[in-house]
């Protein structure tokens, strides 16, 4: 076992790189053995349910035979390693989570009424820019006074853009067998899952969920707000949303008669006890920082209604309540949760799903609720939804094909061309969603000098880099934006595939900083997660196109430690996925000043308080017109900072057996048809198998 970090020389994509060309791999990681949970321990839950009583639930913690690991200067456990290629940090999941309330200047629209409600029964349009107003919009995105603001439906007959053919929301899904006729739907049955990592826990308010997180979490909670089809934010466990005045604040009324697993009844003292356990989690605590006055921000109005106070106006808040932020737990739970961490692998929710078992990096396994509060209203047919961590998804789609999992979801490339050509199998397919890229540090040389930036973008040979890695399964990326989305900019091209122009930049960079170049290249590090055999690859790819005019190092890093690496801005350039919201105030966080720090959200650590108040403005306002025209604008801000390298369009993929049905279409307790493989993030309790 290696003593420390070791050197190897790495071949690169492309013969005959001459030895003027340098890059070498230094492995920050030692051996690789089986998985186990946090410290090398398994955490293994069980819970008793039935209707004669509310379910206990006991776990245990127990360290795994041979599951110990050495390394010099650390002793962190390996956490599963498989993120498709780029890594995606857990907490980074929170794009979906993010509260769309705004920080930042502007006045509110004036033409607004003073309040308006969104009943569960009377979706706004997010698309249409109504949410939670009492103004519609035309196609050309002008405002049209309604009759009645509580009455607004989120439904137009034409959404703007619709004359180009554009969308508003990523909703689109691309099946890869056409639609046949429905058998009767049948109940019963257990539905296996294949997930890509594993989450660290499951607990809402005190762990990170990323797409198998969420794989795991939507069964057990039903959060306040959700999609529908179209990406129109609804009700959903609560029961409206009631803006007062300019958005600075909204009432929250509940649902009355919600249980949670353990038979409790949900009302507004979980609710602030869940955002209270939030704001004093380091993590979660950052996604509130600026856009709430944590002492005033949450109110109980009465048992079933809360008021909710924002630091700014704020036209879309319900957005916040669609992912883990929506998610609500009991408040005496929360009590015990505190005091005894483990119970954090089996939260108490109140879904159509309940936790069973779980032990940690082998399988999750979740048991219909029988007491479930929507069953009159809503089909949830499976029994058992069983949920696998399969860290390499090559393996994954080969078990589908082999019929031993019944559904995948995967943002690998090889993982989508064996399910694409699995017969028995279809895949649902959204590469509208989600960018991988590559981030570089603006704080630390040598790309604190926009001149290493411009070249390192220029020297990037994005066109191999999609044909060798996505195989043909993700288009190549301009900006954040996907072309069939109302936000993307068509002149904002990635200034990739031009090598001729960096030369001259490093020349004069070099010169102004010998220390930082050898041999009249630029030195710098690529850091990528591993082990891993396709970020390896894709590191090759991207050091032998830099290979001219950089003295490239990749450094492998475990993923937890990248993580925290990126968080504190230990990196030159790392590879990434992040971006591509429903809605696009939810990516604001990952870019605003205020996110630029000790620990940074704003992990290309560049600060641009123009682009900071163009993206305010874009939160509070409901004119979809100027929203477009704004983010237009900041992805010509970002295309010049030079802070992010585009690669491609990721494409989210659900790969079912042909007996698993559902998968889309399913519907809210009030009928709203839900939206489908947003980013990854399916809803499994409404799937039945044939």
């Amino acid at each position: 076992m290696s003593s420390g970090p070791s050197t190897t020389s790495t071949g690169g994509w492309r013969s005959g790189t001459g030895s003027r060309r340098s890059s070498a791999t230094r492995t920050a990681s030692s051996s690789s053995p089986t998985p186990t949970g946090p410290s090398g321990r398994a955490t293994t839950c069980t819970t008793s349910a039935g209707r004669s009583g509310p379910p206990a639930t006991s776990c245990s913690a127990t360290t795994k035979a041979g599951s110990g690991r050495t390394r010099s200067g650390s002793a962190r456990a390996k956490r599963p390693m498989a993120r498709g290629g780029l890594l995606r940090w857990p907490a980074a999941l929170l794009t979906s989570l993010l509260v769309a309330g705004a920080c930042g200047g502007g006045g509110a629209d004036p033409s607004q009424p003073d309040t308006a409600t969104v009943a569960a029964t009377q979706p706004e349009s997010d698309q249409s820019g109504t949410a939670g107003s009492g103004s519609g919009e035309d196609a050309t995105g002008e405002g049209q006074a309604a009759d009645d603001p509580a009455t607004v439906a989120g439904d137009t007959a034409q959404e703007p853009g619709a004359d180009d053919g554009l969308l508003v929301a990523p909703v689109d899904t691309t099946t890869t067998a056409p639609a046949s006729t429905e058998p009767v739907p049948q109940s019963g049955g257990t539905l296996r899952v294949a997930v890509e990592a594993e989450s660290d826990g499951l607990n809402p308010a005190a762990n990170n969920l990323a797409v198998p997180g969420y794989a795991m979490a939507y069964p057990m909670f039903d959060p306040l707000a959700y999609f529908d089809a179209e990406g129109n934010w609804i009700p959903y466990l609560a029961e409206s949303f009631t803006r007062i005045d300019d958005g600075t604040v909204w009432h929250m009324k509940l649902r009355e008669g919600v249980r949670f697993h353990d038979g409790t009844e949900l009302d507004a003292d979980d609710v602030i006890a869940t955002v209270t356990a939030q704001l004093a989690d380091p993590v979660l605590s950052l996604v509130y920082r600026n856009t709430i006055d944590a002492d005033q921000f949450i109110r109980k109005l009465d048992r079933y209604t809360l008021e909710l106070r924002v630091a700014n106006p704020s036209a879309r808040f319900p957005l916040a309540f669609t992912g883990q932020l929506g998610m609500v737990l009991p408040s005496e739970w929360l009590e015990r949760a505190a005091a005894d961490p483990v119970l954090n692998q089996a939260p108490v929710g109140q879904g159509p799903f309940m936790i069973e078992s779980r032990i940690q990096d082998e399988v999750t396994v979740l048991v219909r609720n029988p007491d479930y509060w929507a069953a009159d209203r809503t089909d949830i047919r499976l029994d058992r939804i069983e949920i696998y961590p399969i860290t390499d998804m090559v393996i994954a789609a080969e078990r589908l094909a082999a019929g031993d999992v019944d559904l995948v979801i995967t943002a690998n490339a090889e993982a989508t061309l064996i399910m694409r050509e699995t017969s028995g199998a279809t895949t649902f397919e959204n590469m509208r969603a989600s960018e991988g890229f590559a981030v570089i540090n603006t704080q630390r040389p040598p790309f604190d000098d926009i001149r290493a930036r411009q070249a390192l973008t220029f020297a990037s040979d994005r066109d191999a880099y999609v044909t060798l890695i996505r195989q043909g399964t993700s288009p190549p990326a301009d900006t954040m934006f996907h072309p069939d989305l109302v936000w993307h900019n068509p002149a904002v091209k990635q200034e990739t595939n031009m090598p001729e122009r960096a030369g001259p930049l490093v020349d004069s960079y070099c010169a102004d900083h010998p220390g930082n170049c050898s041999g009249g290249r630029i030195d710098m590090e690529l850091h990528f997660g591993g082990p891993s055999v396709e970020n390896t690859r894709i590191a090759e790819v991207q050091a032998d196109s830099w290979g001219d005019y950089f003295n490239v190092t990749t450094v492998e890093v475990l993923q937890d430690k990248l993580i925290n690496d990126v968080v504190l801005g230990n990196y030159n350039v790392v590879n990434w996925r992040q971006f591509g919201s429903v809605s696009p105030d939810s990516d604001i966080l990952w870019l605003e000043c205020d996110m630029v720090g000790f620990i940074s959200l704003n992990f290309a650590r560049y600060c641009d308080p123009e682009r900071d108040a163009l993206m305010f403005e874009s939160r509070q306002i409901d004119d979809l017109g100027r929203r477009v025209e704004i983010w237009h604008r900041v992805a010509e801000m970002i295309r010049d900072a030079y802070t992010y390298i585009f690669y491609y369009h990721t494409n989210w993929v659900v790969g079912a057996r042909d007996n698993v049905r559902n998968v889309c279409g399913q519907t809210s307790p009030d009928g709203a048809e839900l939206l489908c493989n947003n980013a990854g993030r399916v809803l499994l309790q409404g799937v039945w198998l044939s």
